[in-house]
């Protein structure tokens, strides 16, 4: 950290230009002492630019993993939240720039947000008492204010159906974030098309703790939440023509969950996930069949655990 902060001493004032990873920004330099180094594999670096106005933008530099992945899964989220919101349907996604610039490196956007393993460490692993802290309300139910539970309820049924329909894997506590204000989010985008390092992984990533901060499965929250991810799935399945025809674009992009698998049969593995030979009425029955067999898969916690022990010996 120190050579890094020590190299960028160099940057810290420049010609002003837009920023790549968002035009709309206009950035001065760079703020040496804010600048960090992650403790993951490949080390990423937190870099804080200055902008025009005085404000800060922040980024995380990659280098060693292919971003092109995650920059395709990206749009596709930022393509589902567009549908979503264009029959006046927000589920408080958060698509967080994601920029490419070769095949090992690239940008991403930096969201102030805390991983779900650490919110679970620190809070007795109990995500109401991490969302009380923040937004508290006696009068709102577990103590917490309506509004912020609600964006939890509808940030994790929006990620729970798109993550079942792109199969994305390797879902574990440390690339499920959480902000203050209620959202979760998912970063980190290796494994897709139902590849994943685990065994019998469950459809999507909804575990207990998850449901007890809604309040358990008997509770009217949910009820929303199963309500809310019924839905996102019928409405994205009604665009499901839409997006396997922007997703078939990518086929020969040479990106590695797509080119193992091969194009059509990459295709057909996102085409079945909306169970089109269904009606509407038996798909809903199948996902919510689904959301069942998340929350009873007993390899996921052991999994999650299992995943903190070795996160420790790092």
């Amino acid at each position: 950290m120190e050579r890094l902060r020590e190299w960028l001493e160099g940057y810290r004032s420049f010609e002003p230009f837009p920023h790549p990873l968002n035009p709309d920004i206009i950035v001065t330099g760079l703020i040496p002492e804010k600048a960090s180094v992650f403790g993951s594999a490949m080390a990423p670096f937190k870099l804080v630019f200055r902008t025009d106005t005085g404000g800060e933008y922040t980024i995380i530099f990659k280098c060693g993993d292919d971003p092109r992945q995650d920059q395709l899964v990206i749009q596709l989220i930022s393509l589902m939240d567009s549908l979503l919101k264009k029959v006046k349907f927000d589920l408080s996604l958060t698509p967080y720039g994601v920029l490419a610039m070769s095949c090992n490196e690239g940008m991403v956007e930096f969201i102030p947000s805390v991983p779900l393993s650490k919110v679970l460490a620190t809070y007795g692993r109990n995500i109401q008492t991490f969302l009380r802290q923040y937004h508290a309300d006696d009068t709102g139910p577990f103590g917490i204010e309506r509004e912020t539970l609600d964006i939890f309820i509808k940030s994790l049924a929006g990620y729970c159906v798109i993550t079942y329909i792109l199969g994305i894997g390797d879902r574990h506590n440390d690339n499920l974030m959480l902000r203050s204000e209620g959202h979760l989010f998912h970063i980190d985008f290796g494994f897709i098309l139902g590849a994943d390092p685990k065994i019998f992984p469950p459809p999507f990533k909804l575990t207990y703790q998850m449901v007890e901060a809604m309040g358990g499965e008997t509770s009217e929250e949910y009820e929303q939440f199963k309500s809310y991810c019924c839905s996102c799935f019928i409405i994205l399945r009604k665009n499901a023509n839409l997006i396997l025809n922007l997703f078939s674009l990518m086929v020969d992009g040479d990106i590695p969950g797509i080119a193992d698998l091969g194009g059509e049969k990459s295709i057909l593995k996102v085409q079945e996930k909306f169970m089109l030979d269904l009606t509407d009425e038996q798909a809903i029955k199948e996902f919510q069949d689904l959301m069942k067999s998340a929350v009873e898969n007993m390899w996921a916690p052991l999994f999650d655990k299992g995943h903190d022990i070795v996160q420790k010996f790092k």
